[in-house]
């Protein structure tokens, strides 16, 4: 418990517990609780809030004022929003007054995430090109993400049984828990298959995680993202992250005369406003190639 949020400790530790009653995914449920907790620790250093029941929507909007001064947009929205589920739920628990009925959460300007060329990721490709088991392993990870487009929480948590090199096919637990199964190319199949020959060798290789590290333990979340931006850094890409890829498989697949629907289900969205939002950057290339091969002219 924090010394600093005691009072408030209480409800966040049985705001917890509904989240993990509800079955949210412990990502989810990090998320929502560490906002919380941020709130409470600014309310006890700011403000003369003794409970829960003191907050006042223009505290909120106090708080959110501040991140906006030290953080980005993006960030704020992320607080506001895991705020906003907290009161929800202790509205509901205590019949009290909800301090953020009527508040809006913070604008976040549109800002597209680049794709990645054809040139860039053969490049990408290029710089893990070896069989060492890490370069093996590099190359099977970056074929992976940009055949099926996983998530990197959902790349990380990949288990020897996910994925089936007879069917070509990756099965993934995605937000809210919700299972998918994304199919994968030949090339992909074979980089895969190489990685998991030289994987029997090594020391961890009776562990269930499909991706082994070399420090004692499997890949993480947070190792993925380091190995993406050090393989960006060697194909001269600049702060290459791995939804970078995630938006880039999302161009390409329509690029290519992918549907919407197909799209959302092999990406795990409910809303078509995701498949809308992903690979928004090359919106204008996707239309104008979808103009030349729609030419009513030529058909005429």
């Amino acid at each position: 418990m924090h010394s600093t949020t005691s009072t408030y400790q209480p409800d966040i530790d049985s705001f917890r517990r509904h989240l993990r009653a509800e079955n949210k995914s412990q990502r989810t449920t990090e998320i929502y609780v560490g906002a919380v907790t941020k709130f409470a620790r600014w309310l006890v250093e700011h403000t003369d809030c003794q409970d829960w029941e003191d907050v006042e929507g223009r505290d909120v909007q106090d708080f959110t004022i501040h991140i906006l001064d030290t953080r980005s947009a993006g960030y704020a929205n992320n607080l506001y929003r895991a705020v906003q589920q907290y009161f929800r739920w202790w509205h509901g628990e205590y019949g009290m007054p909800n301090p953020m009925w009527g508040l809006k959460p913070p604008m976040v300007p549109e800002q597209p995430i680049p794709v990645l060329t054809q040139e860039q990721l053969a490049g990408l490709l290029k710089s893990t090109e070896g069989r060492t088991f890490v370069q093996l392993r590099d190359t099977a990870i970056l074929m992976l993400l940009m055949d099926a487009g996983l998530r990197r929480g959902e790349l990380a948590a990949l288990k020897l049984d996910d994925i089936d090199l007879d069917y070509r096919e990756v099965k993934v637990l995605g937000k809210g828990r919700r299972a998918r199964t994304i199919p994968f190319g030949h090339v992909t199949c074979r980089a895969l298959d190489r990685y998991l020959k030289a994987r029997k060798k090594q020391r961890l290789a009776h562990l269930d995680w499909l991706w082994l590290g070399t420090q004692g333990s499997h890949l993480t979340a947070s190792g993925i993202f380091q190995m993406i931006q050090r393989r960006g850094q060697d194909a001269g890409i600049r702060e290459l992250f791995p939804h970078m890829l995630r938006h880039t498989w999302s161009h390409f697949f329509r690029l290519n005369g992918g549907s919407v629907d197909d799209l959302m289900r092999l990406a795990g969205w409910k809303s078509v406003s995701m498949a809308h939002r992903y690979g928004a950057s090359a919106a204008d290339q996707r239309a104008r190639v979808a103009g030349q091969r729609l030419s009513l002219g030529d058909r005429i």
